[in-house]
This record gives structure tokens, sequence and C-alpha cells, in this order.
């Protein structure tokens, strides 16, 4: 692996909301009465938490997040100043979202969200960006559905730079004509294993994979949390990447941790097997915190896999 040194910006895509984080003995059922724990707030959603990752490895950050009009909208702001990312894409009309995240004493997380402005990008709003021909662009299902989605389905499959998707829960909700626009193109698909066996189909959730990247052109990254991850090419045989062993504190954020540091590698122009590596890497400092906001710097991954495969 050569010296990490990110050239390719990356061009976010997405949510920045409020993350309410609750903690409970299990799921109730309906009309139960049970007793949680206030974790706090902080502030998510899927491109946020990407963006993190990239602003503590170094990596020079395009912000395509919207920022509302209220009090999330504040605080969302107030958060990418932190990052040293000036607002682009700003909503008049609406607040961002938030979402209350449920935890169970396994790390399985259960989410309610309150969709706000970054699910309604318009043509106008996109309109600002312009992402250099370098440029990597990332995107989340979560805005990429329903007819909020529409102009940035539209806007997305017009760019000539490479991307990473990730669908994300609201993979059975993305009309199937964009999903079929993709083949071909230079994405990459990444996927946990409920996402693997919704888009490819039942059974041995890399063979499925394999088998629609190369019907599909596109390259699929299968996360299978402890059994690590799959690179599922167009052609040629599928790659392990193995995970990184860790106390599971919770897995809220950690889909969105490992494209964040996919897209550093990819950022430095690292072979996707290295990009993956490094993936899990951060992936598996996220789960071994409390919420999203652990994403690492690179102290930090050094002191935590100083076998590991580093820079």
């Amino acid at each position: 692996m050569t010296a990490f040194i990110p050239e390719r910006p990356i061009v976010v895509i997405g949510g920045a909301c409020g993350d309410m984080l609750l903690a409970l003995p299990r799921l109730p059922v309906s009309g139960e009465d049970i007793e949680g724990k206030d974790l706090g707030q902080q502030i998510g959603g899927c491109a946020f938490n990407v963006a993190r990752v990239l602003f503590r490895l170094n990596v020079p950050i395009i912000n395509g997040m919207p920022v509302g009009n209220g009090s999330w909208g504040k605080a969302v702001e107030a958060a990418m100043t932190e990052m040293n990312l000036p607002v682009l894409l700003r909503n008049t009309e609406m607040d961002n979202g938030w979402c209350l995240a449920l935890t169970e004493p396994d790390g399985e997380r259960t989410f309610i969200g309150i969709t706000g402005c970054e699910a309604h990008c318009s043509r106008e709003l996109l309109q600002q960006l312009t992402p250099p021909d370098n440029a990597w662009i990332y995107v989340n299902g979560y805005e990429l559905f329903g007819e909020g989605g529409k102009a940035l389905r539209e806007w997305i499959l017009e760019q000539p730079q490479k991307k990473l998707v990730d669908f994300g829960p609201r993979l059975p909700f993305i009309p199937a004509d964009f999903i079929t626009a993709l083949s071909g193109t230079d994405v990459i698909l990444t996927l946990n294993r409920d996402e693997t066996r919704q888009l490819c189909g039942d059974g041995d959730p890399v063979a499925q994979a394999l088998r629609y990247a190369q019907h599909s052109g596109l390259t699929l990254i299968c996360r299978l949390d402890k059994e690590g991850a799959w690179i599922c090419p167009p052609a040629g045989e599928p790659t392990a990447i193995a995970a990184y062993k860790v106390d599971v504190v919770d897995t809220i954020g950690a889909g969105d941790a490992h494209s964040g540091g996919l897209l550093a590698g990819l950022s430095a122009g690292w072979p996707l097997a290295d990009a993956v590596d490094l993936a899990n890497r951060v992936a598996a400092c996220v789960v071994a915190s409390q919420g999203a906001a652990g994403a690492p710097d690179w102290d930090t991954l050094r002191r935590y896999f100083p076998a590991a495969r580093l820079p």
C-alpha cells in the first residue's frame, strides 16, 4: 500500500439530521409501557456520518447536505462549521429531519425517522453543486426514493464522475428503472446482508452478489458483519476482506462508517481491496463506541489496529 495522500474530493450528497439516542432492554410490543435510558443527542444522518469519517481522515469534502430553516438546521450548520464545511445547499422552507435511534443490549438498533429537507432536493438546489471531474460522489438511498428524490435521481444519472451508492433500508422503495440505469456505469454499490438479499436474491449472499455484478456490470461491496466484506466485481472472482474483532457497543452508523472509510481509500487512489480494509477498520471503531459519532482519526486507527495494513 502506498502512503495516504487524498487527492480526489468526495461530494457527499444526502442527509444531515438530528439523532436522539435511547437504550431499551428490548423493543416494546404494541400498547406496552417500558422504561428506557436517554443516551443524548448528536448530529447524524447517513451523509453526515460519512462526512465525519472523511473529515477525521483528512479527506477533502464537497458539502452536498441540505441545511434547513429550523432548530435542527441550526444544529446541523453548527456541526458542519466544526468540520469546516461551508453550507452550499440551503432550504428556506423546511427544517432538517431527525431520528429516534433505539438500541438493545446486544447492540442491535431500530430507527424511527422524521423526514426533513434532506429528502427534498430540487434541481435548482442541486445546481449549486459543481463536482470536479476527478471527484467521487456519495449518495444514500434515504434521499433517492419517492417523489422527493426524483430530482436527485436524475442529477445522479447525469453526472459522469465515479460514484458510491448506498441504497440502505430504502432499497425496496427506490424505482427499479433508476437501479437499472446504473448498470454498466462507474458505480460501486455497497450493501449489507439484508440489502444483498433484497437486490440480488435469496441464497448464498456472495454467490448472488457476484451473479448480480456480472449481469449489471457493477461492482458490489457486500458487508457481512463479523464475516467481513466481500468485493464482487463484474469480471473475476470475489475477494474476501476480513473483519476486525472488537467489542460491539451498538451498530448505529456502522454502514455509514464503512462507506466513509471506503471513500477515504478511493480518494487516495488505493486499490479497492485496501480501501475496503480501511473501511472495515473504521467501521470497527464506530461499533465499539456509542452512537455514530465515534469515527476515528489516523492515530486512533493505528492504536486500535497496530498490525493492520497502514499507510
